[in-house]
């Protein structure tokens, strides 16, 4: 039986296991030509190249940012929903749309200004010591385990109590608040059984906010996170609804993006041990491994947009209405702009332009946070477990195409430690 293209296409947006476990050769049969290609069942336009898809996030044409809920695709795939799905997927998707990255304009610009108070390289700086602690206790049970795993000990639990952290919640929260996390993350499967999960998760932390807002409104008791976006003048604050929805984004941004990121790195340097290699004798290429990790395996993998008005793009017309798909995973390995791509390179010179953290005005808020917890879990990984070795053949990802979620990173931590940072 031919596997068409079109085949190819709907296999890597449905999750397809095999699919989605390595989809770079696809990617490439992809770029051929112009890099642009027409998914008709979708329907979509994909968008392959580092340039165009770097041409769209600096907003030279006229896309709008919720294509998640508007625009052909999203309209084609909620018309193929049960109908009783249906209200509970809007729900969600309507909500979601308040993200400070799905909004377009002056709304976006507020947004991101207020929220911007939580990222100042200050209040960055200051959780490093915070980070290096919880990575220390995290290593720490990794070691004592019979049966240590970098993703389910390490990677799954580190950003979510660093996010905790930041946004001012208890650490006692930390697990109900990463399931909540993981129950609303999973709603892209548009299963019955986890949109009712997502449904009641995104309820549950709906209510946890407000109940904090309301708290610090008659006490004035609070975390500082709440009262410094609660700050401002009548045009710069946020309401109650919009704060909710930033608290969520800062929770799934900065917990399930940087679980991948950790993951992925940890993966990406051991099927290529000479770059783990390098990292172990010089750890302070830990940085840099960060940055070529996010080009080489990007923790997410596209995005959609949606078309404000008709335009052309590479020579292909795109009508208002349409939805188009930015496809940094396969941008991240465009020849044009890398060479060699498939080859993981620690001292690549243009490492950093990759697009895994998008480009110009929804450049990723917490990037420099990101990069920092990989910097301090790789740097901590090659210093105490040189001699690590990954003890699975066949790694397991979650069910979206777009998270590159792994599941499981058995490991053998090599014997005794060498060395601690």
């Amino acid at each position: 039986m031919t596997i068409t293209a079109q085949d190819e296409i709907s296999a890597f947006f449905a999750a397809d296991p095999d699919v989605i476990a390595w989809p770079y050769p696809m990617y490439e049969r992809w770029q051929a030509g112009t890099g642009i290609v027409r998914w008709e069942r979708g329907p979509a336009t994909l968008l392959t190249r580092h340039r165009d898809v770097k041409a769209v996030m600096a907003g030279t044409y006229p896309l709008g940012q919720n294509g998640y809920r508007r625009g052909r695709l999203a309209e084609a795939t909620y018309a193929r929903l049960p109908g009783e799905l249906r209200p509970r997927v809007f729900t969600i998707m309507d909500f979601f749309s308040s993200f400070m990255s799905r909004c377009d304009g002056d709304t976006h610009t507020r947004l991101r200004r207020i929220s911007a108070r939580a990222f100042t390289a200050r209040r960055i700086e200051q959780l490093r010591e915070s980070i290096q602690r919880h990575v220390d206790d995290l290593v720490a049970e990794m070691t004592a385990s019979a049966v240590p795993d970098v993703m389910t000990m390490l990677a799954d639990k580190l950003p979510v109590r660093v996010i905790v952290d930041l946004i001012g919640v208890p650490q006692s929260d930390r697990d109900m608040i990463w399931d909540w996390s993981e129950a609303i993350a999973d709603h892209y499967s548009l299963d019955a059984v986890v949109l009712e999960r997502a449904d009641r998760a995104l309820a549950a932390f709906r209510t946890y906010i407000q109940d904090m807002i309301a708290r610090l409104r008659t006490t004035g008791e609070g975390p500082e996170l709440a009262k410094l976006l609660l700050q401002g003048h009548a045009t710069d604050v946020l309401t109650d609804e919009e704060l909710v929805a930033t608290y969520l984004i800062l929770l799934f941004g900065g917990s399930e993006t940087t679980t991948n990121l950790l993951g992925n790195s940890f993966l990406a340097l051991q099927r290529n041990r000479d770059q783990w290699d390098r990292l172990v004798a010089d750890p302070s290429l830990a940085r840099a491994a960060v940055d070529e990790a996010m080009r080489y395996d990007s923790p997410h993998h596209y995005l959609l947009r949606v078309a404000l008005d008709d335009f052309t793009i590479g020579g292909e017309w795109i009508r208002a209405g349409d939805t188009v798909i930015l496809l940094m995973g396969a941008a991240n390995r465009d020849p044009e702009v890398f060479a060699d791509p498939g080859t993981l390179d620690v001292t690549r010179p243009n490492r950093a332009e990759h697009l895994s953290l998008a480009f110009g005005p929804h450049f990723c808020l917490g990037a420099a946070l990101a990069r920092l917890e990989a910097e301090i879990v790789l740097s901590a990984l090659v210093t105490r477990f040189p001699d690590a070795r990954l003890r699975a053949d066949r790694i397991e990802y979650g069910s979206s195409a777009m998270l590159r979620s792994i599941k499981n990173l058995p490991v053998d931590l090599g014997g005794a430690v060498r060395r601690n940072p």
